[in-house]
């Protein structure tokens, strides 16, 4: 199956293919900015990447290195920032506070917090199922607060168009407004989805973790173990978006669910912008089978 992936941006949608992204933003003038970034994906350049939970991994770094780039890139073609791009140092050192925080947020304030409530000791499931709860929470309130934002929910607009530019894409068909409009806004493959998978699988993952009566070792053995519940999270990303049985299927929609928070239907002129942004990124060829998140 032809893949690709991508990911919003202010005013505008950023596209990956396997040997280059594209980032098409809507001009304060009305026009749309398009340029092609020609950047082979770590798969691309390291077959060994392509290895199962390794390529989770994998994956993550580089999701997150070029949709940093794009947003960064964006806000300045928007007019939000100015007109300086981030350098390799600076761009590295907010993804690395950025992961400290939502670290912070999302793995030691709720294991801190459910530890208050339930002996870690003598019922690991239900403490981290509480504690996984608990972060669901938290990401629930967070994105349904800053959905109330204007320029947040546009966001979310664009990221409905790429879901819908993708699904066209992966189809076979033509990129027109009108065959892209009728497609899904939700897609499988989102990172909306990715995180809830997350959580589902750190409650898993973490009951197994030894010790955790000790304070300093459980929340230790969490941020130590991240990389293979975010690994074993992306192989159920790949495996529910490509299957049809009942568990699949029960993924997909509890994937779904939570993209709600984070994707609404856009309107026309948003889906030019994808539309754009898709046939950059496949200009050189057609996408080939890749590890692509949408």
């Amino acid at each position: 199956m032809k893949q690709i992936g991508g990911s919003a941006a202010m005013e505008g949608v950023m596209m990956k293919a396997p040997d280059a992204w594209a980032l098409a933003v809507r001009l304060p003038s009305g026009e749309i900015h398009v340029e092609r970034h020609e950047e082979p994906s770590l798969y691309e350049k390291y077959p060994w990447t392509r290895l199962p939970l390794l390529r989770g991994m994998v994956a993550l770094v580089d999701a997150l290195s070029v949709s940093y780039r794009a947003l960064s890139r964006s806000a300045q073609l928007a007019g939000e920032e100015d007109e300086e791009e981030l350098s390799g140092a600076a761009l590295y050192g907010t993804i690395a506070l950025s992961t400290l925080i939502g670290i912070g947020l999302f793995i030691v304030l709720p294991a801190a917090v459910s530890r208050l409530f339930i002996d870690a000791a003598a019922s690991p499931v239900l403490f981290n199922a509480l504690a996984g709860l608990f972060k669901a929470a938290l990401l629930v309130g967070y994105l349904a607060f800053i959905g109330r934002f204007p320029d947040i929910q546009r966001y979310f607009m664009y990221h409905g168009a790429e879901h819908k530019a993708i699904a066209a894409y992966e189809k076979g068909l033509e990129l027109t407004v009108e065959n892209v409009r009728v497609q899904p806004k939700f897609h499988p493959r989102c990172g909306t989805t990715f995180i809830a998978f997350v959580i589902v699988t750190s409650i898993v993952v973490y009951s197994f973790l030894p010790r955790p009566d000790v304070i300093w070792w459980l929340l230790l053995g969490r941020v130590a173990l991240l990389p293979l519940v975010a690994a074993l999270a992306f192989e159920l990303l790949r495996f529910s978006s490509s299957h049809t049985d009942p568990v699949s299927r029960f993924l997909r929609w509890l994937g779904f669910r939570f993209q709600m928070l984070t994707v609404r239907e856009p309107d026309d002129a948003m889906i030019e912008v994808a539309i754009a942004s898709t046939k950059a990124a496949v200009a050189a060829g057609e996408a080939r089978p890749s590890e692509m998140v949408a």
